[in-house]
């Protein structure tokens, strides 16, 4: 318990310290432009853009709020029978479906706030962060192969099978929790190279790994 009692009052006052040589918080602002990749096992690698903006709240810490975009794949297998109704000007078809999906595609607009901890602030600029983030997702079925289509005049003529069979599913949103490291170097006093890994477990989709290379300015 004592051992506890020190650390904390050796952690308080390395904060208290940063805070009293600090510059005033949200005076020190970059902004990041960032492209790259996110790959998961066994699964397509896919593409990755990031617009990031931080700012200082204290010494070596920065608030990090960002947005962006990604392509994530995913291998599925399962069967889908389902039905829908298809109007001309003569008549109404009930038309069903039979087919299996084996790959689905996800584009993913993360929106996310964390925090930026630089641990050494020189030419070359190492720094870990951790953010969470809300996920807008559009859901998009790939390679879908023996598929099958019938017709049938009324709703009554529809298999039953295809009235409860329906496995088919879209995921709309999503959060996650993620971490990372990477390094800035000093291009000019006002441009740095950035490059940053970021892991990312999501409530819904599988878990990722990013690549990203970007300017901050």
């Amino acid at each position: 318990m004592k051992k506890l009692f020190v650390l904390l009052f050796i952690a308080s006052n390395i904060l208290y310290a940063q805070t009293e040589s600090s510059p005033a918080p949200f005076s020190i602002k970059s902004i990041g432009f960032y492209g790259g990749v996110n790959t998961a096992s066994e699964e397509e690698t896919g593409g990755v853009f990031l617009l990031d903006f931080s700012a200082n709240l204290i010494s070596n810490l920065n608030l990090d709020l960002s947005a962006g975009y990604s392509k994530i794949f995913e291998k599925v297998n399962y069967h889908v029978k389902r039905y829908y109704e298809k109007k001309s000007i003569f008549q109404t078809l009930y038309t069903t479906e039979d087919f299996d999906v084996t790959k689905r595609r996800y584009d993913v607009i993360p929106l996310s706030a964390g925090l930026q901890y630089i641990l050494l602030n020189d030419t070359f600029t190492p720094y870990i962060f951790a953010n969470v983030s809300y996920n807008i997702i559009l859901t998009n079925k790939e390679f879908i192969r023996n598929k099958k289509i019938n017709s049938y005049p009324t709703e009554n003529d529809v298999p039953y099978e295809y009235k409860v069979t329906v496995k088919d599913y879209n995921i709309w949103y999503s959060t996650s929790i993620n971490a990372g490291l990477g390094v800035m170097i000093e291009l000019t006093p006002n441009i740095d190279l950035d490059l940053r890994y970021l892991y990312k477990s999501d409530s819904e989709l599988i878990d990722t790994h990013q690549f990203l290379l970007g300017i901050r300015i």
